[in-house]
Parts: C-alpha cells; sequence; structure tokens
C-alpha cells in the first residue's frame, strides 16, 4: 500500500470510529420534560417538546454526533402493552437508562425499573423540574431528602435521585445540569463516557476541564492510530490529504467545546481567541499553516517533541506536528469556551 493510500485508510478507520454511537434511553411520565432534558445536555434544541402531553407515541432518535438519545414512549399503555413493549423496542440493547419524573413515579416506570435491574442495567433518577419544588415550612434541601427518601421506598430499594430544571432564567449552577451530565459519565463505561463527554455542552468549568482532557486523550488515540496504519510521520505526504486531517482534528476539536461556524462567522472580527479559532475552518488557512511549521525553525523545535498517553515515545516529526497543533488548537478553544462560560453564568446571577 503506497503512503497516499495509507493515509486515506486512517482517515477511514478515524471516521469509524466516530460512527459507534453511545445510547442513552429516557423513559417517564408524559410531561416530565424528557425532550427538554435532552435539549439541555445537548446545549441546542435537537427534539420536539411539549407542554403536559406525552408527545413521544413512538421511540424518537435523536442522533447528536456520537450520541444518540432514545426517547422511549411509556410502558405498559394502551398503545404499548408490557407483552408487546421489549419486542417493539428492545430497549435492552440501550448503554443508559435515564428515568426522568415530576412529582411521583408511575407504577409501569417501578416495573421498568426493576426489570433493567434484573438484566444489570445502570439506571439514573433525575426529579425535573425541580425549580416547582417548594414548601414554606421546610428548606429545599429538606424537601431534595424526603423525595429521595420516597422514591427509594417506592422502589424498595436505595437510588440515587438528580433534580434538575430546563428554565433557562435560572442561574447555571442551580439547574442540576452539570451534575446530571457528571453522573452519565460516571455510570456510562470509560470509552463511552469519553465520547459521551465531548458531545455535550459545558455547565461548569469541571466538565469543560473534562473536555480539555478527554480532547488532548483523543488527540493521543489518532496518534497511535496512525501509527498502527504506518503513518510515521503523517504529514509531507499530500498537502490535500494533510489537510483534510487537520480539518478533520480541528472539526472535533470545536465540536468537543460546543464552538460552531456561525459563531466563529458573527464574533472572530473582534475576539482575538475566535481568529485563531478561525483558521482552522478554511482549508486555505489551514494549508498555510502547515507549510508554516514545516519550516526548519519549526522543524527544529518539534523534533523533541514527544507524548503519546504519557508515555516518553519517539513517534516522528510528523506526528509530533500533529500533536503540537491539536493541542494548540484545543488551548484556544479552552480558553474562548471558558470565557463564555463565565460571560453566561454572570448574565444568569444579575
Amino acid at each position: 500500500m503506497d503512503v497516499k493510500a495509507q493515509a486515506q485508510d486512517f482517515i477511514e478507520k478515524w471516521v469509524f470510529e466516530d460512527s459507534k454511537k453511545v445510547k442513552i434511553a429516557f423513559f417517564g411520565q408524559p410531561g416530565a420534560g424528557k425532550s427538554s432534558l435532552i435539549n439541555e445536555l445537548v446545549g441546542k434544541n435537537v427534539t420536539a417538546t411539549g407542554n403536559m402531553t406525552d408527545t413521544t407515541k413512538t421511540a424518537q432518535i435523536i442522533e447528536h454526533n456520537e450520541v444518540l438519545f432514545v426517547d422511549l414512549p411509556g410502558y405498559d399503555t394502551s398503545e404499548f402493552p408490557a407483552n408487546k413493549y421489549f419486542n417493539s423496542f428492545n430497549p435492552l440493547q440501550y448503554d443508559l437508562f435515564v428515568c426522568v419524573f415530576n412529582e411521583k413515579l408511575q407504577e409501569a416506570d417501578k416495573v421498568f425499573f426493576k426489570i433493567l435491574q434484573q438484566a444489570k442495567r445502570q439506571c439514573i433518577f433525575v426529579r425535573n423540574k425541580a425549580d416547582g419544588i417548594y414548601d414554606n415550612q421546610k428548606s429545599l434541601a429538606e424537601l431534595q431528602v424526603e423525595i429521595t427518601d420516597d422514591i427509594c421506598w417506592q422502589l424498595t430499594d436505595t437510588v440515587k435521585v438528580l433534580f434538575t430544571s430546563c428554565k433557562q432564567t435560572l442561574p447555571i449552577e442551580q439547574r442540576g445540569i452539570a451534575a446530571l451530565q457528571e453522573e452519565i459519565i460516571f455510570r456510562l463505561e470509560p470509552a463511552l463516557g469519553d465520547k459521551f463527554l465531548r458531545n455535550v455542552r459545558a455547565y461548569s468549568q469541571e466538565i469543560l476541564v473534562q473536555k480539555k482532557q478527554e480532547t488532548i486523550k483523543a488527540i493521543n488515540k489518532a496518534m497511535l492510530i496512525a501509527a498502527g496504519n504506518g503513518l510515521n510521520p503523517i504529514f509531507g505526504v499530500d498537502m490535500g490529504i494533510d489537510a483534510k486531517i487537520m480539518s478533520m482534528m480541528y472539526e472535533r476539536i470545536r465540536k468537543s467545546f460546543a464552538i460552531s461556524e456561525e459563531e466563529i462567522t458573527k464574533g472572530s472580527a473582534t475576539d482575538n481567541m475566535l481568529q485563531l479559532i478561525a483558521r482552522g475552518v478554511k482549508k486555505e488557512t489551514i494549508t498555510k499553516g502547515l507549510k508554516k511549521i514545516m519550516t526548519k525553525e519549526m522543524q527544529e523545535r518539534l523534533v523533541k517533541y514527544i507524548p503519546i498517553m504519557g508515555q516518553l515515545v519517539s513517534v516522528g516529526l510528523g506526528a509530533g506536528t500533529m500533536y503540537y497543533l491539536g493541542v494548540e488548537y484545543t488551548e484556544a478553544c479552552f480558553a474562548y469556551a471558558k470565557k463564555r462560560l463565565e460571560t453566561e453564568i454572570k448574565l444568569r446571577v444579575q
């Protein structure tokens, strides 16, 4: 196989890695806000929402990059009775389950949870619309303990209950979305948790830092795929292929930090960080950057650039260049996303 064919094979393997989706199923009572919660996790509207009605008459599959969110219809209803439900939706195929409720659990949800429990599947309980929990005789913390205790009593099992709100006028830290993201990452297998992490919006500094760490880990992984594919060094094969590889990497990094091309276009004229990020959008600027980094001066600086999975392993100038450019771009995207999050938090507090 010639070098260009190896490069193309590397790209195809990289794309195939993205095709493996994380599958998360949401179930619960009508009007509990499952669709709204999915929108909040992603950071944009990706599915229809309803107002106190069951808008999900069939399983809705919402694909967002590397994650499939599945909004399941109610279990053991007149339309989908218990004896037909599993044949209709095969729910045990999913990686994780999220039970979303408002007020009390339905009996059908308790039965469905017991089935999941017997199948040794992970399930997270979420009391949504938590901004409506109020009692002038008790604190919010006391009420949340009462609700959790009641859920455990109903299920005859000890479970953790998370409290969320999709009300966007509330301060970000009061909405519980970041805590739900953390729990989902914790409950998923590590590789799936990493994928979920890089495809959801950051609502906290902690999630943002985790995104940065996962992005750099993904760059390392790409380097290892390249090395295993015989591409060492990666660059110098063909400027068009080199630019395609870097364009894919830059796009992945932007998606991880939820930075859209529209956002870049609107703000790059006045924002220095966005100007730097914009260089990774167009092929001509990527090619220009690659030519610059291949100068003798840059080569001398990059010869000693050797991090792969924390090990001191020399991987050649090409892979070192890929790592250097990827980390540089990650730092720029992280800095911009951090500034954007801080601004959002300030606006919600005011």
